[in-house]
Order: structure tokens, then C-alpha cells, then sequence
């Protein structure tokens, strides 16, 4: 394949011309086009803000500095407060909307009461530091000895007995003489 070297030349062809109805079309399309609204300052600035106060001082005393505050005279010492304020008018018309009533919390039956209290963690916790033989004082005394006295209660409601027999009444029903017998002589072998 043969090398062409580049060449900076024009391509014979030029630009396209377009018609005079062409170029009018597109002259009008770009004076219809908005300006853009430009942001900040003009370039320049300085020198126009000298033009702008010669035509303020030419108009009046009108300020258009934004910068400069209001030269209404401020009273430095409190005035006395002679009007008094209006008081709301009360309008009898009006009827309340919504009926106020104090919230009551829905009754439990009692199994569902003693169900909540075995299933409290904060009076779970407790029981557990109390069984560990830490002594409980100020609010979590109180919140325990509550708790415990309604648990005992509810036990009581529902015949439920929270306190086991003793294990020998228990051993006496599933063991009979024989066996306590061979038992206690193993022990005095020994």
C-alpha cells in the first residue's frame, strides 16, 4: 500500500451557499432566540456605580445602596406602653369537635395478666440479681416487691401453687419400702 502524504490544501468543493431565503430564515431564528439573563456584576462596575450616584444625587435623596440602613430615627429610651393588648374574642357559636377522655387501658383476664408478669424482663433481671443475693433498693425494691406480691396473687386467683411440696413428700409416692430399704443398708455399710 502506498503512503499519501497529507496535504493542507482546501478541498476544491468550499462551503455550501445558501440561499437568501435560507440565510433569512436562519437570521430570524437567532434574533427570536432570548438572551440568556446574565449573574453577577457587569464588567466594569466600578466606574458605573460613580454614574449611578450622580443620577441619585439628580433624582433626590433616594438611596439605592442596600448597604445603608434606614435613617429613621430610633428613640433610645423605652417608651411607656399605652396601648393595651386586645384580648382574644371568645366565640360562643363554636362547638367542640372531639369529646376528651381519659385513656383506660383494657382489662386483662387474669392468665393473661400472669402470662405479662412471667414474661417482664425488667422483673426478670430482678429475680435473677435477687436469687444471686444482691440486696435491691430504691425503685427496683419497690417495682420487685409489687410484682411479686401481684404474682403471688394472681397465683392465688387462679388456684395455681407457685410453691413446690418438699422432695421427700415427692420421693414417698414414687418409692416404695423395698427399695428405701436396700437403700439405707447400703449406708449403714459404709
Amino acid at each position: 500500500m502506498t503512503r499519501k502524504k497529507k496535504s493542507r490544501k482546501v478541498i476544491n468543493n468550499g462551503t455550501a451557499r445558501l440561499s437568501k431565503d435560507k440565510l433569512r430564515e436562519l437570521r430570524a431564528l437567532k434574533e427570536m432566540r432570548t438572551k440568556k439573563k446574565k449573574k453577577g456584576a457587569q464588567a466594569g462596575n466600578r466606574n458605573s456605580q460613580l454614574l449611578k450616584v450622580e443620577s441619585t444625587e439628580a433624582k433626590g435623596s433616594v438611596n439605592s445602596d442596600k448597604r445603608v440602613g434606614s435613617k429613621k430615627q430610633v428613640s433610645l429610651t423605652p417608651e411607656a406602653v399605652t396601648a393595651q393588648p386586645q384580648k382574644p374574642q371568645v366565640r360562643k357559636d363554636l362547638k367542640p369537635q372531639a369529646v376528651l377522655s381519659t385513656y383506660k387501658e383494657p382489662e386483662l383476664t387474669p392468665e393473661q395478666e400472669l402470662e405479662q408478669l412471667e414474661s417482664d424482663e425488667r422483673l426478670l433481671a430482678l429475680i435473677e440479681r435477687h436469687d444471686n443475693g444482691e440486696i435491691l433498693q430504691g425503685k427496683d425494691a419497690k417495682y420487685f416487691n409489687a410484682k411479686v406480691e401481684r404474682h403471688q396473687q394472681l397465683c392465688e386467683i387462679l388456684g395455681l401453687d407457685d410453691d413446690f411440696e418438699d422432695d421427700e413428700d415427692l420421693l414417698d409416692d414414687y418409692m416404695n419400702d423395698s427399695l428405701a430399704n436396700e437403700w439405707l443398708d447400703d449406708e449403714d455399710e459404709k
